[in-house]
């Protein structure tokens, strides 16, 4: 491939990578090559069948498997942090929920700097990139509203109601009433407050969806789509003179496989979808970021850009109340393997488990965003954006501090952080691109993410012990016993895990307020290279991110189209 042309080369072959790549090819006279690091196992068994993803992760073939650095603040612990690797990236191993944020935040992108993002805008793209026709039946049984104009009817990726239905469900959504939660019959239509029920990527004969199932199937016998598999991007080639504008043109791409390295070239542009752990490390290979990093690896600085590689954020920080029960989920429709879980999340802003007159510490320093910080804030304040996520989960999600005892029948209240006040970073650690990069969460630095996480844990110990749960659930993780504030604050740096999501490591902002990428997605310095994924979003939102990452790979692609006309 030394001597191979194309006019765009996409890095990276994951959720948002072969979305672009499949936009693109729509155009017989365009050639797009797609470089991706891992296989295609779209089409395993155990990759199609939802009720198997838990056994997927870990599994070196298709999770880039990241650790990060030892976080001082959670007893000095390396956290696991699964990334897809192969066609499909993380859409291949994922949990497939397709949440959608609160209208709010999306609007926040563009109020950040970046004109043309907002929530209309997402819901024409989420509408684009989706079919979903949920049955009279199941419109019944999950007690969703269905509503046309938010979704879509003719997109690549299927979204289903879940097929099967854990007899926790009903008592818990009970017990949430019970507590004040209100049951949201849409939550995809820009308020995701309240609990609901979440469409899955799953298709119509209940198996995973992904990008390499919905976008590159039915592309791949294109004559001008190349997808080269096992090869792992190293660095950005450039040419030697810089555009009329004074920016440097990317000429191509440099990657590593079968023990050798190979170039590709691009006509036009190079498009990086490497997501947020390899895509500011491919910045930093190629010579683009903070001046300071780059010299102490001894890489030439082409670009100048110190907010590659920061305001790393997570959907959430997480730990779990484990219990056991006593119903045996039983009640199916297709089977359970159709389905990973039922799907009932509640996303709940500050008053709904912290006290009204709670106070963020005025002398609280954090590391994010100024600007973002202030937005956080005025959002936990005003009691209108969810800062905590409870989901049912009808199993046994593993704990850091004890194991299951085999013959209970287990399920856990998922607790997760939506909007930490903890900003991290992805840095290379070396100049060998074959070695991961560093990466730091910098979880619970601060103690606003503690107070939620602590409250969290009490508020979900009000629901077990509500009428409706009191009688079929008993604590076991943390333990009944462990009341005292410090203990649970003990507690929580002991368990912390992350719930995946990591998204910001190339903001969409300004580049004076930390920005990699403006709003075209275009590398401030650059005339032709693009980051299309999560790593672009600013701040998080209160959903898992999926369906979002989707929408900004189908805008991201109708960009390049509309610049190139």
């Amino acid at each position: 491939m030394h001597s191979a042309s194309f006019d765009y080369v996409v890095v990276g072959g994951g959720t948002a990578g072969l979305v672009v790549a499949a936009r693109l090819v729509e155009d017989p006279n365009i050639r797009v090559c797609v470089l991706e690091a891992g296989e295609d196992v779209s089409k395993e068994l155990s990759f199609m069948t939802p009720g198997m993803a838990f056994g997927n992760l870990g599994q070196p073939k298709v999770d880039w498997g990241a650790l990060t650095t030892p976080q001082p603040h959670a007893n000095g612990r390396s956290i696991y942090s699964p990334r897809g690797r192969g066609l499909g990236g993380s859409s291949t191993i994922n949990f497939m929920a397709l949440g959608r944020g609160h209208e709010t935040e999306y609007n926040v992108f563009e109020s950040l700097g970046s004109p043309g993002w907002n929530f209309k805008e997402f819901l024409k793209y989420f509408r684009k990139s989706e079919t979903f026709a949920p049955t009279e039946e199941e419109i019944s049984r999950q007690q969703i509203d269905f509503n046309e104009a938010t979704h879509g009817n003719s997109g690549p990726l299927h979204r289903t109601a879940p097929r099967w239905i854990t007899d926790l469900q009903k008592p818990v959504i009970e017990g949430l009433q019970t507590l004040g939660v209100n049951y949201n019959r849409d939550g995809s239509s820009g308020d995701n407050t309240g609990m609901w029920i979440s469409g899955h990527s799953i298709d119509t004969n209940g198996a995973r969806c992904s990008s390499a199932t919905a976008y590159y199937e039915p592309n791949k016998s294109k004559p001008n789509l190349v997808v080269i598999t096992g090869a792992q991007a190293t660095r950005i080639l450039f040419n030697d003179e810089l555009d009329t504008n004074g920016k440097i043109v990317a000429s191509g791409v440099e990657y590593h496989k079968d023990g050798q390295l190979q170039r590709v070239s691009a006509k036009k542009e190079v498009i990086l979808s490497a997501g947020a752990f390899r895509t500011p490390q491919l910045l930093e290979l190629s010579g683009i970021g903070q001046k300071s990093i780059l010299e102490a690896q001894k890489i030439p600085v082409k670009v100048d850009l110190p907010g590659v590689g920061i305001n790393l954020r997570k959907l959430s920080v997480l730990c779990d109340l484990t219990i056991t029960d006593s119903i045996q989920s039983q009640k199916s429709k297709g089977g359970k393997l159709s389905t990973f879980f039922s799907a009932l999340f509640s996303f709940l802003p500050k008053n709904h488990f912290m006290s009204p007159n709670y106070m963020i510490p005025q002398d609280m320093r954090t590391n994010l965003n100024p600007e973002i910080e202030a937005i956080q804030k005025q959002w936990i304040a005003a009691n209108e954006i969810p800062f905590l996520e409870i989901a049912l989960f009808p199993g046994y999600i593993p704990a850091v501090v004890q194991q299951p005892q085999p013959g209970k029948s287990y399920c856990t209240i998922f607790i997760a952080l939506s909007h930490a006040f903890s900003s991290g970073s992805v840095h290379i650690a070396s100049s060998d691109p074959l070695t991961a990069p560093a990466v730091d969460y910098s979880v619970l630095d601060n103690p606003v993410d503690v107070d939620i996480l602590v409250n969290a844990i009490e508020f979900a110990r009000k629901l077990v012990a509500t009428q409706s749960l009191s009688g079929v659930m008993q604590e076991v993780c943390p333990g009944p016993a462990m009341t005292d504030k410090a203990e649970l604050e003990k507690f929580v740096r002991g368990n912390i895990s992350t719930v995946f999501h990591p998204i910001g490591t190339a903001a969409m902002l300004p580049k004076s307020k930390g920005g990699v990428v403006d709003a075209s997605l275009k590398v401030y310095g650059t005339a032709n290279l693009r980051v299309v994924d999560a790593s672009v979003m600013p701040i998080h939102i209160s959903a898992h991110i999926q369906a979002t990452v989707y929408a900004i790979a189908e805008k991201g692609a109708d960009i390049i189209k509309h610049e190139r006309k």
